[in-house]
């Protein structure tokens, strides 16, 4: 069925010659992802609503609204 649709199967590798190219890509993701965590945690952007992991109620006024 799929032989008629796109012809006759080539032997092709794929992963293998590809492999250098996806190491290097999670290479690039952890990098990326490190960097953000970190720069994220520093004290100028520790506070800022933008980031995920801002405190936005101190743990003193818990529960107590503007």
């Amino acid at each position: 069925m799929l032989e008629r649709l796109f012809g006759k199967k080539w032997p092709t590798p794929v992963a293998k010659p590809m492999a250098p190219f996806y190491i290097a890509g999670v290479i690039v993701f952890y990098g990326v992802n490190s960097i953000s965590n970190f720069l994220a945690n520093t004290e100028e952007y520790k506070n800022d609503p933008r980031n995920p992991n801002a405190r936005t109620n101190p743990p003193g006024n818990a529960g107590q609204h503007h």
